[in-house]
């Protein structure tokens, strides 16, 4: 299995295995939106390859911002993260998890973001939004909107709001 950042070639592979992942077009469509907004930072949307070569893993990372009552600082979304059915449950998921949080790390964003399942996140670190006073930016029970502070205290006196681009919210 290899990691890497998504190429154009990987596109239509990337879009079925959200499909197949998710059952539906919704997450493959907000994969282009972001690809076609400014808050696409391709170095941070990788795929899982098999050994055929195959893209049977996927996670993006894009920008979203966290304003404060001083200023607005970009911090990352995770959205989506998908493994092809038949490939789940063989740790693909906490791979592209551990390379995208180092990688984002590297890039020095301050935080990540997530809305997505209680009791996967967490193992990475992630906690409720609300223990950081960030309220989550959904109408959503407070266990599922987490964020992961990527150094030591980096969202310390950096309580706001998170806004999210219009690529989420359109269609392609």
């Amino acid at each position: 299995m290899i990691i890497r950042t998504e190429q154009p070639k990987d596109f239509q592979a990337i879009r079925q295995v959200n499909e197949a992942a998710f059952k539906g077009s919704v997450e493959a469509d907000l994969i282009e939106n972001i690809r076609q907004s400014d808050y696409y930072q391709p170095g941070l949307s990788l795929v899982a390859e098999a050994e055929d070569g195959s893209v049977v893993g996927y996670i993006m990372f894009s920008e979203i911002s966290l304003e404060t009552e001083n200023k607005s600082r970009f911090i990352l979304g995770l959205a989506p993260l998908a493994v092809l059915p038949e490939f789940q449950k063989q740790r693909i998921g906490s791979r592209l998890m551990e390379e995208g949080i180092r990688l984002s790390r590297e890039k020095a964003y301050p935080a990540i973001a997530v809305l997505g399942h209680a009791d996967y996140y967490p193992r990475f670190g992630f906690i409720s939004s609300e223990a950081f006073n960030i309220p989550a930016p959904f109408d959503v029970p407070a266990e599922y909107y987490m964020l992961l502070e990527l150094y030591d205290a980096s969202l310390e006196n950096l309580q706001g709001i998170i806004r999210y681009p219009e690529a989420f919210s359109t269609k392609v």
